[in-house]
């Protein structure tokens, strides 16, 4: 059986990962009328640069062999196929959105906005939608039916679903759901840098991002691997997102800045 507190736990996160970005976005449109454009923008790049274009890369290349052999090594799959790919990928997707797509809208509450739509989406497609099966699932194993009609058909997989569900305690389920918040915050500030490094025209600045991208993926992956498991690896998010938060809240300043640099510069 599938506990009490579990389920709760599942709801929890399910609706944290569902809802908390949408209600994000509507608190912060309310409060400073952004880009819609921004936000659907960021949304849509997520999907395409991860989902359209790495993950079927990575999958593709997985099935080769100097690949698979590469990927027997832990640096090669932690920092390079877990943290640079998704460094490279998103953060591209992040600066041609703000160079080409949004090269007229450069505010900060633009890049708030494509940070929303670019986490937001991440956390509705990564964790809301395994949410809904965990919560189907460990309904049907507390009612009986997981064993009738599931089972047959996932086979071996049945059982493993049915152990991990079972066991996993309950904070563990909590855990995904906070995570999804801390991440979110990390996406805004990742946004932010990538806007700023194309408003200011330093290219270092979105090679900051991509190695930052990179090293958040790296450390979280080899803390959990470590002896600092699971909870080791929150609490180092956790820290990034209190840097994040600083960030977004400070980084403010200089692209009203260079806002204003702009209007002065444009011929009267």
């Amino acid at each position: 059986m599938v506990s009490t507190a579990s389920l709760a736990a599942i709801i929890f996160t399910l609706l944290l990962s569902l809802f908390l970005p949408a209600a994000l976005a509507i608190y912060f449109y309310r409060k400073y009328r952004f880009s819609l454009k921004a936000l659907f923008l960021g949304a849509g790049v997520l999907l395409l640069f991860q989902f359209i274009l790495r993950i079927p890369l990575l999958s593709y290349l997985s099935g080769q062999p100097w690949f698979r052999d590469l990927s027997t090594g832990f640096f090669f799959s932690a920092v390079i196929i877990g943290g640079l790919t998704a460094g490279l990928f998103e953060e591209c997707g992040r600066y041609l959105s703000f160079r080409i797509v949004l090269k007229h809208e450069l505010s900060w509450k633009n890049g708030l906005a494509y940070g929303l739509g670019h986490g937001g989406i991440e956390s509705i497609v990564t964790v809301g939608f395994a949410y809904i099966n965990n919560l189907v699932f460990s309904l049907m194993i507390n009612s009986g039916v997981f064993e009738h009609i599931v089972a047959p058909q996932l086979g071996a997989d049945a059982a493993v679903i049915r152990e991990q569900l079972v066991a996993l305690p309950p904070s563990l389920y909590l855990a995904a759901g906070a995570e999804r918040l801390l991440t979110l915050l990390i996406h805004i500030a990742l946004s932010l840098l990538v806007l700023y490094a194309v408003k200011s025209k330093k290219p270092l600045f979105l090679l900051a991002a991509i190695l930052l991208h990179t090293g958040l993926n790296a450390g979280a992956l080899f803390l959990q691997e470590s002896g600092a498991g699971i909870w080791g690896a929150e609490l180092f998010i956790f820290a990034a997102a209190l840097a994040a938060l600083y960030l977004i809240i400070r980084i403010r300043t200089p692209l009203a800045a260079l806002s204003e640099r702009g209007e002065e510069s444009k011929p009267r």
